[in-house]
């Protein structure tokens, strides 16, 4: 229960900003009061303090995120018939629903329940009066067909779904079918008082006066001891779903299932696990959903979030280097891309991770959590951790660090190079392909993120795994996505064998007698020379002998290059004489750097990617005297 606690910390801390509304990504949100979700409404209505109905209108799916007050019960409400306060669906707040859409009459119906509970309400607040009254006269899905909001088929029942024919009848396809995700009954409406010929009225929904008074109206339930705080006081068995998004239904907590495996032999009664107070559960629960909203990164369903009193938003462990640079930091004064030396380019990632004052670091607490689907109703925490803040920072500039090289990324079609680490999503698709399974991508992704967070080895798995697959070039679709993919793949490699060392550089190790990465040398010398060949007589698309063997080169190195060199012989004699004897002087010293016990036919290790990688670059960059 420590990430409850957590949780309930960060919301005591953040009390005044509850109720502020935030933006990010065009969706509003805001740090939720207690007794309050959000749910995404498509419908607003409007009605007179006397009860009249006065307007209607679809709302759009960035207006659709609505605070609403919710009970104890249906704050966590699924398949059950459980109504909210206020805002609701359809059946909940029509009294005409079953004069519209075809129901199997139950003795009590949702708009009975609904209507009952806020009756209380209504009689000690002037607004929701205003609303109850309204509803009570139950004509609300008439209303909405009068205003064109609702459309009914020729049985006079809510059309299912809009058809190209309904289209052709009735012109343009309405609003409300272009927001909704099921059938006109499943529609959330939201209610709000106007006083004709009054300016400026605050919405129901936005109204600190009636969250109050909501908070107050529906807490009630009964008291026990609660294991977050120690405290007695009001306790709940019914928490928030909701999380991750406004129609969200996966719970963190729920123990609904009292026939089969979940007490057996251990508890009578669910009651007896634990008991989480009504305010703790509600807290942490909203500052959570607060938490994904601001600066969670959700992906397929996956929640990574990190956070703490101090801690800058942007610094995420599932950022590439890049990423952590401004323009400033990759462009000049005309917005060119500018390129820098491995040297200085750790100076600037310094900066943007700890700002000016590297020593002012704090030892505040930095709340670590993944969260994803267990179940279709349940969400489960894959993972939770806990450090300081200096600490999580360094393990952020040390992965960043060890698994360094230079690569390259294209904005508005222009080159742009930076050393540091990929992104941890680009390194898992780099290892599994563009378009594997989101949950092996996801799973990858999870790995990553522990091995920064804990300053853990990468695996060797993952790293062979992305070894194997860039020595197959053939298999990639362009080559620059074999390109992206090698330069992650050196940094991968980089990180697993040179870690303890600070890692590998990209400038050329002349000194390494490493049998790998001497090997990787030899290969890239043979691709660059036939590609020169190959680019004077403009069939430079083709592959060279390098790309075509690379895979077999790394599984039998001495019998493939044998290959290798005999196919090169021809191309090493249509160079002019000075290239020839550069690159027989090239190959010379490569080999005899080579230890003889070295030199065998035994597989590669992913090391020889970075001798590749490296001698390419020289070759390429060293008449342009460039360093990196």
């Amino acid at each position: 229960m420590t990430w409850l606690a957590d949780l309930y910390e960060t919301y005591q801390e953040n009390l005044d900003q509850v109720g502020q509304t935030l933006l990010r990504k065009k969706q509003t949100f805001s740090l939720l009061p207690v007794g309050h979700a959000y749910r995404n409404a498509q419908i607003e209505v409007q009605v007179t303090p006397q009860g009249e109905f006065f307007s209607a209108r679809v709302l759009s799916k960035e207006e659709a995120p609505t605070m609403i007050p919710v009970t104890e019960s249906s704050a966590g409400r699924t398949s059950g018939v459980v109504p909210h306060p206020l805002h609701d669906g359809l059946k909940y707040v029509a009294g005409d629903f079953d004069q519209y859409v075809e129901t199997k009459r139950k003795a009590t119906t949702p708009y009975e329940l609904y209507l009952k509970q806020l009756q209380p309400w209504a009689q000690t607040n002037e607004r929701i009066k205003g609303i109850y009254l309204y509803l009570k006269k139950g004509t609300l899905i008439r209303d909405l067909v009068t205003e064109k909001i609702l459309f009914l088929d020729g049985n006079g029942k809510l059309i299912s779904k809009w058809t190209k024919e309904l289209t052709d009848e009735y012109g343009l396809k309405p609003e409300l079918f272009t927001v909704l995700s099921g059938t006109q009954d499943s529609a959330m409406v939201r209610f709000t008082t106007h006083e004709p010929g009054k300016i400026g009225e605050t919405p129901v929904w936005e109204d600190p006066e009636l969250q109050n008074s909501a908070i107050v109206e529906f807490a009630e339930g009964q008291n026990d001891i609660d294991y977050i705080t120690g405290e007695t006081t009001r306790v709940t068995e019914s928490h928030a779903s909701g999380l991750r998004y406004a129609g969200d239904m996966a719970k963190l907590i729920s123990a609904n299932d009292a026939t089969n495996f979940t007490y057996r032999g251990r508890f009578v009664d669910k009651s007896e696990v634990a008991a989480v107070g009504f305010d703790v559960s509600q807290k942490a629960h909203n500052v959570l959903k607060w938490l994904i909203m601001k600066q969670g990164i959700v992906r397929d369903g996956r929640v990574y979030l990190v956070w703490g009193p101090e801690l800058p938003e942007s610094h995420s462990p599932l950022a590439g280097g890049a990423e952590f640079m401004d323009d400033d930091g990759l462009e000049d004064d005309l917005g060119n891309p500018k390129d820098h030396t491995q040297e200085e380019f750790a100076k600037l990632l310094k900066s943007a991770i700890y700002g000016p004052h590297r020593e002012r670091l704090t030892a505040d607490k930095v709340n670590i959590m993944i969260l994803d689907n267990a179940t279709p109703g349940r969400i489960g925490i894959l993972y939770y951790n806990s450090t300081n803040q200096k600490q999580y920072l360094e393990r952020i500039e040390q992965w960043q660090e060890h698994s360094a090289w230079r690569h390259t990324y294209f904005k508005e079609k222009r080159p742009y190079h930076y050393f540091g680490a990929p992104s941890l999503y680009e390194i898992a698709k780099a290892t599994f392909g563009e378009n594997a399974n989101e949950k092996v991508l996801n799973n990858a992704t999870t790995i990553l993120f522990t091995c920064v967070v804990e300053g853990k080895k990468v695996p060797f798995d993952l790293v062979s795994k992305l070894s194997h697959r860039v020595s197959n070039p053939q298999s990639f679709e362009q080559r620059w996505q074999w390109k992206k993919a090698m330069e992650i793949a050196c940094s991968m490699v980089n990180h697993y064998y040179f870690r303890a060392k600070g890692g590998c550089s990209v400038s050329l190790n002349k000194e390494s007698n490493e049998r790998n990465y001497l090997f990787g040398r030899l290969l890239a010398v043979s691709h660059v020379l036939e590609s020169e060949v190959l680019k004077a007589q403009a069939t430079s698309s083709r592959a060279t002998n390098a790309e075509r063997y690379m895979n077999a080169f790394s599984m039998h190195p001495v019998k493939t290059w044998m290959i290798i060199r005999k196919n090169l012989q021809p191309y090493l004699n249509r160079l002019s004489p000075g290239k020839k004897v550069y690159y027989s002087k090239l190959f010379d010293e490569i080999m005899n750097q080579f230890d003889q016990v070295d030199y065998t036919d035994k597989a590669l290790d992913g090391r020889y990617l970075l001798g590749y990688y490296s001698q390419e670059y020289d070759i390429y960059h060293k008449t342009l005297g460039e360093e990196d």
